[in-house]
């Protein structure tokens, strides 16, 4: 698996987990704060759009956390 697909995989894993929760990104921007254009490009796998290595990794931490995923795995 390259790079571009473990990017597209883990978007789908984490859009999935959002619409199985019912809940749209505005929500999850609200509780998480972590801006929705942030979550948008997690769940694109567009990276470039993420300010840095360290906050991608803790957005990701965050986010799969409250959407009750195994954040190690994500990371």
């Amino acid at each position: 698996m390259t790079g571009a697909e473990a990017q597209n995989k883990l978007g789908e894993v984490l859009r999935t987990a959002r619409e199985a929760r019912d809940v749209d990104l505005a929500r999850v921007e609200r509780d998480t704060k972590i801006r929705a254009r942030y979550l948008q490009a997690l769940e694109d796998g567009d990276y470039a759009e993420l300010p840095g290595a360290v906050y991608t990794k803790g957005f990701l931490r965050n986010y799969g956390a409250y959407l009750g995923l195994d954040t190690e795995y994500l990371i």
